[in-house]
């Protein structure tokens, strides 16, 4: 049991990493979403909690992501198919964009002490980038519920989910493509802003890698006497 617990600190970008490329992978399949409260939702909580026991350094900051985790949860399972996005309820989305920001922090600071470049600092980078997108997403479809048209296709199909998490990051990669369109002008500014702070993401992470290139990984001490005494 310690074992698991210990892999699961080790590792918990990359369980994050992980199930945020399954939400991607799936995005377009709304038969999938359509039951997200069954699928989606109970691997999303276990992997957030996960996440949160990992890097959370004192028990009433795990106490306090467990208890929102648990409650969104709750209420997206009670609000039928608003678990992730808006849907019918802006309860259950609310919270699940409370939880991202709370991930999102938890990442930062862990990135801002890291002490050398591994395998987790680099799942951790694009962990932040992949939250960016998916909390814009949230915001597209929060403002979708009050203007339909918010977002328009140029094939003038109905947006959905899976669109908006398309927008959202052709918007953050500032690709752009144009096969969606913001009329709304909340949501115009909206991916401005957007756009900007991925910008500005992808310079400090990159400045951050800088600064810890060739900084080598401590070794353990009972490596470092064997290499002293063989010295």
């Amino acid at each position: 049991m310690n074992l698991s617990l210990e892999w699961i600190r080790r590792r918990k970008w990359f369980l994050l990493l992980l199930g945020i490329a399954a939400l991607l992978v799936i995005s377009p399949i709304s038969e999938v979403y359509a039951q997200q409260d069954n699928i989606i939702s109970p691997l999303t909580a276990i992997i957030l909690l996960a996440v949160a026991f990992g890097t959370a350094e004192k028990k009433g900051t795990l106490l306090c992501f467990s208890v929102l985790t648990s409650v969104w949860f709750v209420v997206s399972i009670l609000t039928e198919g608003s678990g992730l996005f808006a849907r019918e309820s802006l309860v259950a989305p609310l919270l699940f964009m409370i939880l991202l920001a709370a991930i999102f922090i938890l990442l930062a600071r862990w990135l801002i002490r890291a002490a050398f470049i591994d395998t987790e600092v680099l799942c951790a980078a694009i962990c932040g980038y992949l939250l960016i997108g998916i909390f814009w997403a949230g915001l597209y479809a929060i403002i979708m519920l009050n203007d339909a048209k918010a977002l328009v296709s140029i094939s003038n199909s109905r947006i959905e989910l899976g669109d908006m998490l398309y927008f959202s990051y052709t918007t953050l990669t500032t690709t752009g493509f144009g096969d969606i369109l913001p009329k709304n002008p909340v949501v115009r500014m909206c991916a401005v802003i957007e756009a900007i702070v991925g910008i500005f993401y992808n310079t400090i992470v990159i400045a951050r890698f800088v600064s810890l290139y060739g900084i080598e990984r401590p070794e353990p001490r009972g490596e470092a006497s064997v290499r002293q005494e063989s010295d």
